[in-house]
């Protein structure tokens, strides 16, 4: 199982994601039957320390003198609580590329991020309404929302007059309260009013699909919900393709841009039986915490051959995985190379709603690399086409349509079949099928 060695307390620690991106919160971790069940450990808030003769917070009394001189002498006026949140932000970006202040905003979404679920129906939106795509199994998939639909107005309000994030947020709401949308759907001469019911959906849902005898599993961020999402994708691409005719796994993380390292420690323990998944060094030589597997609870695919999908934008959590993986021959790794993001961050709550997201220390894979600013080179570096769309699939003709999912598909258990998969439009998938194929006639 999974755990956490620390040499010294670090609440709050936490890699993050690509730049300026997605907090990872470093806990202990206690492994549940299957080995997944996770603790985290977040930071309430910043201690104060008064100044002390011979200490930097001296400093602080420079820094009211110059605030007083602004407030009082400068020509052009400026509330307080901007100058001071603009001192903050100029202070954290002065730590490093991925440290900052974080407004109360931001601070909501990056906890959202974590939890990994809101209330809303469900879609993507792009400029002026335009509907870039629809979860499966959603309210706006149920009522046949599609890509290309245009919403040109929510409640009754014009969409072309409010910003983005008013736009989304009037469509977020409660579980069970109603949105009433007035829609342009793409062949349609006229608009229709429709009636959504918002409902409690999955952020960050676990993708999958049984491609003939090999099982396919994406994963697009790690939210608090990952790990045990992972063990179900896995029993049901088991039970889905039949135990007998299963011939390996294929994990898909390009793309993915990090999330919570302790779900990344749950996900690389699930096809590990044992060894150090990752080292967080901080500051000092005794601040270090490793992320280790010590108990029984093994593989769980057994030692199918299996195939890490890697590109430009897997990075932070996403990186601890492959590198675990790769570095104990678990996996083979396949794409192209990393972004190269292994700070380990720390978001502390301050007062007013605001926080500070600094890092506190870097990650380390069990081969002793750091992954900051070196990444994960593949095993075998293939490229997506350069016309490639997101996933490195190539552009083709359009498919029939699918069999569209039922109401219940994700909103259950955050798993959903990945209906847009084509092999034949995937370079890298198609080779990472290969690689299993051969590894599965070489397995004894």
């Amino acid at each position: 199982m999974p755990r956490s060695i620390r040499d010294r307390p670090a609440a709050g620690r936490t890699p993050a994601g690509r730049a300026g991106g997605l907090a990872l919160f470093a806990a202990a971790m206690v492994a549940g039957a299957a080995g997944a069940h996770l603790a985290v450990a977040v930071a309430q808030g910043v201690g104060a320390r008064p100044p002390r003769a011979g200490t930097p917070y001296r400093e602080a009394a420079i820094f009211g003198d110059a605030l007083h001189a602004v407030l009082s002498r400068a020509a052009d006026r400026r509330g307080p609580d901007r100058l001071v949140e603009a001192a903050l932000s100029g202070m954290v970006a002065a730590l490093d590329p991925y440290a900052r202040y974080l407004s109360a905003d931001e601070l909501s979404r990056l906890g959202e991020q974590n939890v990994g679920g809101y209330s809303g129906i469900g879609v993507e939106i792009g400029a002026e309404g335009r509907i870039e795509r629809t979860v499966p199994g959603t309210p706006a998939a149920t009522a046949g929302l599609t890509a290309g639909t245009v919403i040109e107005r929510i409640d009754g309000s014009p969409v072309r007059q409010l910003g983005a994030a008013e736009v989304v947020g009037r469509l977020r709401g409660e579980p069970g309260s109603r949105v009433r949308l007035r829609v342009a759907r793409p062949g349609e001469a006229t608009a229709a009013e429709v009636t959504l019911t918002r409902a409690w959906l999955p952020l960050h849902p676990v993708r999958i699909l049984a491609l003939d005898t090999v099982a396919y599993i994406a994963l697009d961020h790690f939210d608090d919900r990952t790990g045990g999402r992972l063990l179900t994708a896995i029993a049901r691409l088991k039970a889905e393709i039949g135990r007998d005719r299963l011939t390996g796994f294929v994990l898909d993380l390009r793309g993915n841009p990090g999330g919570l390292v302790v779900q990344a420690a749950a996900v690389a323990g699930a096809f590990l039986g044992r060894g150090e998944i990752v080292r967080l060094v901080g500051r000092g030589p005794g601040s270090v915490e490793r992320f280790a597997l010590d108990g029984p609870a093994g593989d769980l695919i057994g030692g199918l051959p299996m195939v890490v999908l890697v590109d430009r934008e897997t990075a932070s959590a996403a990186e601890i995985v492959a590198g675990a993986l790769q570095d104990h021959r678990r996996a083979t790794v396949v794409g192209t190379r990393t972004y190269g993001k292994g700070a380990v961050q720390s978001t502390f709550a301050h007062p007013g709603g605001r926080g500070l997201h600094i890092t506190t220390a870097w990650a380390v894979r069990p081969s002793g690399r750091r992954i900051e600013g070196h990444g994960i080179e593949p095993d075998h570096v293939v490229a997506a086409e350069a016309a490639a769309g997101p996933r490195g699939r190539e552009p083709g003709p359009a498919r029939p349509d699918p069999p569209r999912p039922t109401r219940e598909d994700g909103l259950r258990d955050g798993v959903v079949p990945d209906l847009d998969l084509d092999p034949a439009r995937d370079r890298q998938l198609r080779a990472a099928l290969e690689r299993i194929r051969i590894a599965a006639v070489e397995r004894p």
